[in-house]
């Protein structure tokens, strides 16, 4: 039996990148190479046991210690220094000559962390190119796809029509084919060339050029086997392995470790005529396919991998604020079969009237299955609308969504405690807005009182902490780059030992009504809100505000999911709300001391819908067949 790995992805990286750096049209006097380099958070991600990160910072060394340093070269990085920010685009070193140490220490320094603003990196490089130049090569190192333009191929066209001859090259670090053809019209449209190394025939041709090798010693009989991993309703796995069973021999052979992006590619062996067994192994899982080599066609292999998608939450915390990065709040409560890496998207969408994603993705933004709350944010276009925000694996399994609307500017409600304990972590919750930037602050008497934060740091892990000192103080919600307040809502510090601490929600200062109309204090009554039977399966946030003037402004917000939710009120009228992602529930109720209350919604009517008459046991079918993929059917 004979095994002859097609390609080893490290080297070809290597070679695949070095195979730009050193084109002919890089050596000429008037000629001229910016290169783009890939800072983003993805690039810590593993590539054959290292991180992407260091596998291009050794190929840019040998490269730039190998070359002719008296030829002007430029180089631009984006993504390293701010996270979520398409602008995060930098010059490292404008078109001109440098010593080699130099540009390798300083690329080097680079620590990813941001987004992919390809078309705006590249825009920059193409403004690097002297105007002497009478030809350029740019050269963009990306692990990922553009997340920041939904349109590249704009760019492509702009490069094009330059004046100069502007070839820009794309080595992609393992990107599958869907991936490669969102990128794929820079290199067409400009004579440049599209790489992927670690995967597929681009790997292999990039070798075939920058290296000499013998020809293989062929079987009398062999066939080219790809071996491909099948999913079904999981997403990828952080790692897996391929093993090998000669059946006719009963020899076991360990083949590879898959992690990083090499883990969406086929892994490609020859093997002589016999009867085989491909044996796939996950920390979770294993799976495994016979079958025979009896000639010497190409065969692809897939191994079945069962397991569980993730159980996640997405909190609808809008309205957002149109054209700003906005923070998603996203949890993953329970893992599935894969964790950590980059194996699910949040990805924005446009929504059509009845709730459904409309046309091509706008942008996303790659998120870890490992459990806990994450901090993805999305850039939301300019001029206002609703779109759907959904978490989706790899191949476009949707593990959730959500309806959203972004506004030119919208309210924020902040929900406070009343009384915080000093010196701990301030539990509030704010709707409306929601730039990853938004601030938010600590005042006393109109005066800031520590560090301000911004969402986004907080979603991190760093929360807004109470002061040591006891007394009133405001939480403060700025919104946009303006820094415009949009919300203050006023709580009482003190320390340990008060009294249960309410949750409080405010939009301005004025003081809250703490008692009825007629000057007594009411009683809180225990409500329950539910769905319908039809609509048991689903899992739903409650949500209630109250109506009447006279009540406090508290909101009444659980963080758990479920068909029916009970909770206590002051007597009174208030709107009740049930968010189920892609169905919502409206109505408003009248709590009485008396009860009992008990309510059951609907679905609330579209905007500028017709009903068409109340909803039968067959529609209430077929509207969750539509928005509920395989939902077992009610026996």
């Amino acid at each position: 039996m004979i095994f002859n790995q097609v390609f080893q992805n490290r080297f070809g990286l290597t070679a695949a990148i070095l195979l730009l750096l050193n084109s002919p049209a890089s050596a000429a006097g008037d000629s001229a190479t910016i290169l783009v380099f890939d800072g983003s958070g993805s690039m810590w991600a593993e590539l054959e046991g290292r991180t992407r990160i260091e596998v291009a910072r050794d190929v840019l060394s040998e490269y730039l210690n190998g070359r002719d340093m008296s030829r002007p070269l430029g180089v631009i990085a984006y993504g390293h220094r701010r996270r979520g920010d398409c602008a995060d685009i930098e010059i490292l070193f404008p078109s001109g000559v440098y010593n080699a140490p130099d540009v390798s220490s300083q690329v080097n320094s680079l620590n990813p962390k941001g987004k992919t603003p390809i078309s705006d990196a590249l825009r920059e490089a193409a403004r690097q190119v002297p105007r002497t130049a009478e030809e350029a090569d740019i050269i963009l190192i990306t692990d990922g796809i553009e997340t920041c333009v939904p349109d590249v191929c704009t760019i492509a066209d702009e490069l094009a029509e330059s004046g100069i001859k502007i070839r820009a090259h794309v080595v992609g670090f393992g990107l599958s084919e869907a991936e490669a053809d969102t990128l794929a019209c820079i290199p067409e449209r400009t004579g440049g060339k599209l790489l992927r190394p670690g995967t597929g025939q681009e790997l292999a041709e990039a070798l075939r050029q920058t290296e000499t090798q013998a020809p293989p010693e062929i079987p009398a009989l062999s066939a080219e086997v790809n071996l491909l991993i099948r999913l079904g309703n999981n997403g990828m796995p952080e790692r897996y392995s391929w093993a090998l069973r000669n059946d006719d021999t009963g020899t076991v052979t360990e083949l590879a470790e898959m992690t990083g992006d090499a883990r969406y590619s086929p892994f490609p062996l020859n093997l002589d005529e016999g009867r085989y067994t491909a044996l796939l192994s996950t920390a979770n899982g294993s799976g495994e396919t016979s079958f025979e080599i009896r000639d010497s066609e190409p065969k692809s292999i897939e191994a079945a991998l069962a397991g569980d998608l993730p159980d996640i939450t997405l909190v609808n915390r809008g309205p957002y604020l149109a054209g700003h990065n906005a923070l998603f709040d996203l949890t993953i409560n329970r893992e599935g079969l894969n964790v950590g890496g980059a194996d699910f998207q949040l990805t924005l969408y446009k929504a059509k009237p009845n709730g459904d994603p409309d046309g091509a993705a706008i942008t996303w933004s790659y998120v870890s299955g490992n459990a806990g709350r994450k901090a993805n944010a999305l850039a939301l276009p300019s001029e206002p609308d609703e779109f759907i925000v959904t978490l989706e694996r790899g191949d476009g399994t949707t593990v959730g969504s959500t309806r959203i609307e972004s506004q030119a500017d919208p309210a924020v409600r902040l929900v406070v405690p009343s009384v915080v304990t000093t010196g701990t972590e301030i539990a509030f919750e704010s709707f409306g807005g929601q730039g990853s930037n938004d601030l938010v602050k600590i005042q006393k008497d109109g005066a800031d009182v520590g560090w301000s934060k911004t969402l986004v740091s907080i979603a991190e892990g760093n929360p807004l902490v109470a002061p040591e000192a006891e007394g009133s103080y405001d939480l403060v919600y700025e919104l946009g780059d303006a820094r415009v307040e949009k919300a203050r809502v006023s709580f009482q510090v003190s320390q340990a030992g008060t009294p249960a601490a309410q949750l409080v929600e405010k939009t301005d200062a004025q003081d809250l009504p703490q008692s009825s109309s007629q000057g007594e204090v009411k009683n809180e009554v225990e409500a329950t809100f539910r769905v319908a039977e039809a609509f048991q399966s689903l899992q739903i946030q409650w949500s209630a505000v109250p109506l009447d003037e006279n009540l406090p402004l508290d909101a009444w917000a659980p963080s758990d999911y479920a068909p029916s939710m009970s909770g206590f009120f002051l007597p009174g009228r208030y709107r009740v709300t049930g968010d189920a992602g892609d169905m919502q529930f409206l109505g408003d109720v009248d709590i009485t001391a008396e009860g009992p209350n008990l309510f059951e919604f609907g679905l609330a009517p579209e905007p500028a819908s017709d009903p068409g008459g109340p909803l039968t046991e067959e529609g209430v079918a077929d509207l969750l067949d539509r928005l509920v993929p395989g939902r077992k059917p009610a026996n």
